[in-house]
Parts: structure tokens; C-alpha cells; sequence
């Protein structure tokens, strides 16, 4: 009784304090809809990092494609040829998961797969091998199952310009599998080049007289056909990763003809100053290529990376020229070439702490190209290029720097049948870059290096090229030496705005040049090449791109100023001013864009000559959605003309203005349709296999 009554008050007492306590002090209030924004672009020390979104994945057809949508501060696409590039000009190299990628394995690349892309300047990672300025995208992994891709990509009013691929991918576990055919064929009637050349020239009596040769082309038939296959394997696990590529490509020019009007002004003939040429340059090679790649994880926090290739090609080639003058024989250079090619580099990486890494890479291949002309002019010449360095590197890496260094000593060995020449040179490059936070990195690389002549440049043939012009190499050629520094700020405030300003120069000394003395007595000209100059070439400019409207609307452009000098043997100077833009619009499932650049205006240093092509614009239109992707781009819609490029060269004995004809400057529509397919379950997409390229060719042309 007495535990009841005290239950009873104890529940009363507390009912009563309960309603006397004063109210709490903390209020309710309702909290405000939290946002979280992830992080579509960064930058650090060591590289910059950019996830597309999926208007970008969805409008892109290739991997190209992707980076143009992108619009990547630190790179810049041609829109004529899509060649991929820094800022200030030097070659970006593509990987897809740390594999190099073929030009097409990057058309064929999944967009839609791809989680985001990195680009890294001179990258310590051994699978990378050693490039300076690397592209990778990072793809979706998959367990198993396939694919196929199909691509179809024609011109029109330009003529027959057609590519066509479909390559298919199936992946067990880690073992992954890529076959690839392509076809390209091309039938046009405009591509030509006409020259206007001002020769100095002794006549009969020994008197010095300029004669001008116009050489100006009316009319044209160009066919090119060209057919890739390529089988690949690659195991990738935790620790290994194993790449194996084999290859086969024909390619084919079966008629490469232009004819025109041949004058002479004095005329060089006692019985006709105006006359009429043909030119024909057909050939035929087909290719046979292997290359592997091997990457291990060892113990001891060692990597080793290993990059074998080896390849064959056989071309023939015929030069066959011929003009109405009276007595005049017809020039005829028929050539065979059989090359072979093998390389190889081997990189041991060594993580010695958490900040600094060292590695030590050897390389090393050999080229071989046996030559022989028919007709005219015979020869039979064996060349052959061989190479060897080793290179020792460093790096230090913590949050906001990274800095690296490699020296490397580079071997060549040049020989032409029996006599040889080989030289021993430094290779330096140091980097380091400083990143404060993820929106902000400043990054300068300085490059010490030689380029070496290839082997046309150092024939001892003598070909005729016309009836006032012969042409040869120099032997004795020596490598030139290459130094190159920049400088480049990286800006990424927010996701909707990026920017890079860059400044460059890049300089090479001792370089080789045409050169043109007298030959047979003075009436007729000898080009041959001597070392005697220096190329200096500084740029400044910059980089931006701006999202609005929700990222449905994108604005890029890239202004820049190049200050060229040669000097030496030739005394050149340029400063022209180049400018890039796009805008990029996304409507549902349709997207739109339009783009433009200025013409490009450049000194070429070893060919002595000025280029400039045309300005070039383009609109497109497309739709994307189940798979399909179907654009449709207008091209220069208001050029009638077909001139691609002028290019002017000075001499004492020889000025030259050579006209190029193409259809790359000449208005022209383009339908481009890609479609995918899958089959099983999803696998890794993206690295897709693709034409392999053979040796550089010895023929001079």
C-alpha cells in the first residue's frame, strides 16, 4: 500500500513539475534547402582534372570530340585536321586508361563511359612513357560483355570523301578483346599545287638571266583508299597490365594526277615559251605492325614499364613528269622501298617516400629503309637510323609543389650504304609547378634537345624534279640543337569558368635549309641542304572557356600573338596574330555549335618558308539519343575557291610561290552518324583498337 502511494504522489509531483517548467530556450525553425555542387574541373600540381557532364558525353561522337566540347584551357584543336596540341603548339599525346590510343581508337571511343579526363604535363607515371604533354581518359570498368560501334562520315560537294569503321569489343574478367576495320576513300578533281619559281640562270653566251617558270594547274583526279584491320589483347589487373596490338593497313593512291599550263617568261625554248604539263604520283604501300605494352607493380615499391614495337612496310612509288616542250623528255622516277622499324624503351620507377620517386629509363631501336629508283635517275640506296639513350630521373611531389628533373644521353647513328655518321648528345628537361589550391596552378617547363635530319634530307641521289630544278640530300648534315621554355597560369574559380594565359619560346640552332647553287653549267638549279641557321619562335596568349544558362550555353576562345625569326642562311620575320572561338549550345537531346579560327600564318624553319592557309568556320547541327548520334555540319559555306595554302620561299638563285589546292578550304557539308550497340552485361568501353602506323618513308618526294 504504502509503494502505491508513493508511486501516486511521485507521478502527481512530476505531472505538476512538468507543467511548470518554463519553456525550452532553443526554437524550432525550418532549415533552408541545402545544394551540394560537385566539382566538375580542378587543378594541382601535378595535373588538371575535368568531368563532362552528360550534355557533353551525349553530343560527342569521338574523343576528340569530347575535349572540343570540353574546351580545355591548356589545349587547342585544330578544327581543319582535329590535331590536339598545347597552346603554344607542341603535340599532345592521347591515352584511354593509361594506353596510348591510335587516331582511330579515338574516333572510336565511348563517350558515355568516359569519368573524366586528366591532362598532365610531363607526367611521371611510367605508362606514359616518357611524353611531355598527355591527354588520358579515365573510363567506366566493367565486369563482362560488349559492344559494337559503327561510324559513317561523308562529305559532299567536295567529291567522293567517305570514312567508315565498326570494331567490336568483348571483355571476360580482365582479359579484353578489340577488332577493328576501317575504310577511307576519297575521289576528288581539285587537289593541286601550282608553282611560280623565279630562277637566275646563265645562258648560252655565260650571262646571268632570271627566267620565271609558271607552272599553274587547271586541272586534277586524286583517288586515295586506305583499309585498316587490327586485332588487340590486353590483361589488366591490380598489378599488371599487359597490351598486345597487331596490324595491317593498305594504303593506296592508285592515281594522283594534275595537269595544267607550263610557261616560260623569257622563254626557255628557242621554239615555244608556253606549253601544257602532267604530273602523276601514285603509290602503293601496305604495312604489317606489332607493338606491346607492359606494366608491372613489383614489390618493393618498384614499377616497371616496358613498350616494345616493331613494323614492315612496302611502297612502291612513281613519279612520272611530262611537258609539251619540243625535245623534251619525260621525267620518270620509279621507286621501291622496303622499311623496317623496331623500338623499344624500358622505365623502372622507384616511390622512395611518400614526396620523391626516381626512375631510370633505357631506349633504343633501329629504322631501316632500302631504296631503289628506276627510270630517269637510278639508284640503289640502303639507309639505315639507329638510337640508344638512357635517362635518369627525379621527382619531388607534396600538396602545392611538384617538381621533376631527368637528364638522359641520347646516341645516333646515321648511315647511307657504306659511309656512317653518329654523334652523342644531352637531353634535359625540368619541370615544377605550384598549386595553392584546386583552383589555381602555375607550371613552367624548361626542354633541352636535338632534332636530327631523316633520311630523304641526307640522300646523295640527284632526282629531277622539272626541266630547270634538280634535287639532293647533304650526308654530312649534323642535328640541330632545340631549347624550349614556358610559362602557363592555370584559373578555375567555379565550375562555369576556366582560363590559362601562357607565354613560350622555343629556339633551334644550327638547323638544316634548302639551299640552290648551279648545276649542269648554270642553266639548270641544284637544291641540296646545309646546317646555317637559327629558328626562334616566342608566343603569349591565353585560354578561357564560360558556361551560362545552366550550362546549356558554352563560350570558348583562345587569342594569341607569335613572334617568328629566322636568321643564319635565310632572314625571316613574322608576327601574326591567331584567334579561336566556339559557342555551344544544348537543347534537350539536340546540340549546336559554331566555331571559327584565323588563318594560320607560320615560319616553316627547316623549309625556309612562309605558310599561311585560309580562316576556316563551320556551323553543325545533331541529335543524340538510344544509342544514335547524327550531325550535320556546314563547313565555309561562302568559298568557292579551292586555294588551301600559299607558301613563298627567298633565295639568291630561287623564289618560289607555291599554291595549294584542296577541299579542306572550300565550302563543303558533312554528315557524320555514329551508332552503339551492347551485348551481355557492360564492360570497360573506351581504348578501342585502331590503324597502326608503319615507318617513316626514305623516298624523297
Amino acid at each position: 500500500m504504502r509503494i502505491y502511494s508513493f508511486i501516486i504522489m511521485s507521478t502527481a509531483a512530476f505531472a505538476g513539475l512538468a507543467q511548470t517548467a518554463p519553456p525550452d530556450s532553443v526554437k524550432t525553425q525550418e532549415l533552408n534547402e541545402v545544394v551540394v555542387v560537385a566539382q566538375m574541373q580542378q587543378t594541382s600540381a601535378t595535373s588538371s582534372t575535368f568531368i563532362p557532364n552528360k550534355k557533353q558525353k551525349s553530343s560527342a561522337q569521338n574523343a576528340v570530340d569530347l575535349l572540343q566540347q570540353l574546351a580545355i584551357p591548356q589545349i587547342t584543336i585544330n578544327l581543319v585536321d582535329n590535331a590536339v596540341t598545347t597552346l603554344s603548339g607542341q603535340n599532345v599525346s592521347i591515352y584511354i586508361n593509361y594506353l596510348p590510343a591510335s587516331s582511330q581508337e579515338i574516333e572510336g571511343l565511348l563517350t558515355s563511359d568516359v569519368r573524366r579526363v586528366e591532362y598532365l604535363d610531363f607526367p611521371t607515371d611510367p605508362r606514359f612513357n616518357g611524353n611531355e604533354h598527355v591527354v588520358n581518359f579515365i573510363m567506366q570498368r566493367y565486369e563482362y560483355g560488349g559492344y559494337t560501334k559503327l561510324t559513317l562520315n561523308e562529305n559532299f560537294l567536295v567529291g567522293l570523301s567517305n570514312r567508315a569503321s565498326v570494331y567490336s569489343k568483348f571483355a571476360y574478367k580482365r582479359m579484353m578483346y578489340d577488332l577493328y576495320a576501317g575504310t577511307s576513300n576519297h575521289d576528288n578533281k581539285h587537289v593541286g599545287t601550282s608553282y611560280i619559281g623565279k630562277y637566275t640562270l646563265q645562258d648560252k653566251e655565260g650571262v646571268a638571266q632570271e627566267i620565271t617558270r609558271s607552272e599553274i594547274f587547271d586541272n586534277a583526279h586524286f583517288k586515295y583508299n586506305q583499309y585498316p584491320v587490327t586485332f588487340r589483347a590486353v590483361y589488366d589487373s591490380d598489378k599488371i597490365q599487359v597490351s598486345n596490338t597487331v596490324g595491317f593497313t593498305f594504303d593506296q593512291s592508285p592515281l594522283a594526277e594534275t595537269n595544267g599550263s607550263l610557261s616560260f617568261s623569257p622563254g626557255a625554248s628557242a621554239n615555244s615559251s608556253y606549253t601544257s604539263y602532267t604530273r602523276n604520283e601514285p603509290y602503293t604501300t601496305r604495312r604489317v605492325s606489332w607493338q606491346g605494352s607492359y606494366y608491372f607493380i613489383l614489390p618493393h615499391k618498384f614499377h616497371l614499364n616496358i613498350n616494345p614495337s616493331a613494323n614492315y612496310s612496302h611502297t612502291n612509288y612513281d613519279y612520272t613528269y611530262r611537258s609539251s616542250l619540243p625535245d623534251d623528255d619525260v621525267i620518270e622516277n620509279i621507286s621501291k622501298e622496303n622499311a623496317w622499324q623496331v623500338r623499344g624503351t624500358a622505365t623502372l620507377y622507384k616511390i622512395l617516400s611518400q614526396k620523391q620517386k626516381v626512375f631510370l629509363k633505357a631506349s633504343g631501336g633501329s629504322t631501316h629503309n632500302d631504296v631503289s629508283y628506276y627510270g630517269s635517275t637510278p639508284y640503289d640506296n640502303d639507309f639505315s637510323d639507329t638510337y640508344a639513350g638512357a635517362t635518369v630521373g627525379y621527382n619531388f611531389s607534396n600538396r602545392p609543389w611538384n617538381v621533376n628533373a631527368d637528364v638522359a644521353l641520347q646516341w645516333e647513328r646515321n648511315q647511307i650504304n657504306s659511309t656512317s655518321v653518329s654523334e652523342f648528345y644531352p637531353v634535359v628537361n625540368v619541370s615544377a609547378a605550384f598549386s595553392p589550391s584546386n583552383r589555381h596552378s602555375l607550371r613552367a617547363f624548361f626542354h633541352l634537345g636535338a632534332n636530327y635530319p631523316g633520311a630523304s634530307e641526307k640522300t646523295p641521289n640527284i632526282l629531277q624534279v622539272n626541266e630547270l630544278m634538280y634535287q639532293t640530300g647533304n650526308p654530312d648534315l649534323k642535328l640541330s640543337r632545340q631549347v624550349n621554355f614556358n610559362l602557363q597560369y592555370n584559373w578555375m574559380p567555379c565550375n562555369n569558368f576556366s582560363a590559362a594565359f601562357y607565354a613560350q619560346y622555343f629556339g633551334e640552332y644550327n638547323l638544316y635549309v634548302p639551299v640552290y647553287s648551279p648545276y649542269q653549267g648554270g642553266h639548270a638549279l641544284l637544291k641540296s641542304f646545309i646546317s646555317d641557321g637559327k629558328y626562334q619562335r616566342t608566343t603569349l596568349g591565353m585560354s578561357f572557356n564560360y558556361k551560362l544558362l545552366n550550362n546549356k550555353l558554352q563560350l570558348a576562345a583562345q587569342p594569341s600573338i607569335i613572334l617568328y625569326r629566322l636568321t643564319g642562311y635565310y632572314d625571316l620575320s613574322k608576327y601574326p596574330f591567331a584567334f579561336n572561338a566556339s559557342a555551344t549550345y544544348y537543347l534537350n537531346n539536340f546540340y549546336f555549335q559554331a566555331s571559327y579560327q584565323t588563318p594560320g600564318r607560320t615560319i616553316q624553319g627547316n623549309h625556309a618558308a612562309y605558310y599561311k592557309d585560309r580562316d576556316f568556320y563551320q556551323l553543325l547541327a545533331g541529335w543524340s539519343k538510344w544509342g544514335w548520334n547524327i550531325r550535320l555540319t556546314a563547313m565555309s559555306l561562302f568559298r568557292s575557291d579551292w586555294l588551301g595554302a600559299t607558301q613563298t620561299i627567298d633565295t639568291p638563285l630561287y623564289s618560289e610561290t607555291k599554291l595549294q589546292g584542296g577541299n579542306y578550304y572550300h565550302r563543303r557539308l558533312n554528315m557524320s552518324v555514329t551508332y552503339t550497340f551492347n551485348y551481355g552485361k557492360k564492360v570497360q568501353r573506351g581504348n578501342e583498337v585502331g590503324e597502326q602506323s608503319g615507318a617513316s618513308s626514305a623516298i624523297m618526294k
